[in-house]
């Protein structure tokens, strides 16, 4: 075989080479752009300007305190199952050779033990006992949202879990925002007080694109845009359910 000979096979195997690295870089651009307008659609389906009823009254300054007490003592049951959730997906998923997945729910357990951190703050600011917290009996209908989150974290594929966090967070974080102003205001409480509040009001950087791209991994790899909606629908349905639950004690 001579010199040319291997020359024209480099150059047709380079050639095969970057062929196929095209055809992959667009094939990921494709499920990369399904996945954006997939979130998109969920987002404008199931994001509701719908103000709770409780903050509703807790902006016009007439929320019982019986209420906002229960909030943060619900908060901390969700807080404590969330972090087991949190540290299960990270041990279900954290050897996938998909770094942005080991990093999505990685960051998930720290922002949680984060959250675990500041809500002492809170229950502190309201005054609420030790004697308080050991008789307080949760309410099935606040409580349905991390018994939800504990099936996603056992059974549910990354895509499923990214996309209806990143849809629940939005929801969550826009009523704690409130929350957390009202308090402010009309119950004199400081921010750092109001810490876990606050940081829950507002998306971590760059969690939505994290998401996003696990969302397309898990569309390339087969798992149906109609399981992640459903994903989505289920866990608003249980967010809905958790603040009327509470709405409930000021009816008592």
């Amino acid at each position: 075989m001579t010199l040319g000979f291997f020359a024209r096979m480099v150059v047709i195997v380079t050639f095969f080479v970057m062929a196929m690295a095209d055809s992959v870089a667009e094939a990921v651009k494709e499920e990369r752009n399904k996945a954006e307008e997939l979130i998109q659609r969920l987002e404008k389906k199931y994001l509701s300007n719908e103000v709770p009823v409780i903050l509703q009254k807790l902006e016009k300054n007439e929320l019982s305190m019986s209420v906002i007490n229960a909030f943060a003592l619900e908060q901390r049951l969700i807080i404590q199952s969330d972090l087991r959730n949190n540290a299960l997906s990270l041990h279900r998923f954290g050897d996938s050779s998909s770094k942005v997945t080991n990093k999505f729910f990685y960051r998930l357990v720290v922002n949680e033990m984060s959250a675990s951190e500041q809500l002492p703050a809170l229950i502190q600011a309201l005054n609420i006992s030790e004697s308080k917290i050991t008789k307080y009996r949760p309410l099935a209908g606040a409580q349905a949202y991390p018994a939800y989150t504990t099936w996603l974290a056992n059974y549910a594929q990354p895509a499923e879990i990214a996309a209806a966090l990143l849809i629940n967070f939005q929801s969550f974080g826009k009523n704690v925002g409130r929350m957390a102003k009202a308090l402010k205001q009309y119950k004199g409480l400081s921010d750092s007080q109001l810490e876990f509040l606050i940081n829950f009001s507002i998306l971590p950087s760059g969690f939505r694109e994290q998401a996003i791209a696990i969302v397309a991994q898990g569309l390339a790899s087969g798992v149906s845009e109609s399981d992640i909606e459903t994903r989505v629908r289920l866990i608003q349905a249980y967010e809905r359910n958790f603040w009327s639950a509470l709405s409930s004690i000021d009816r008592q």
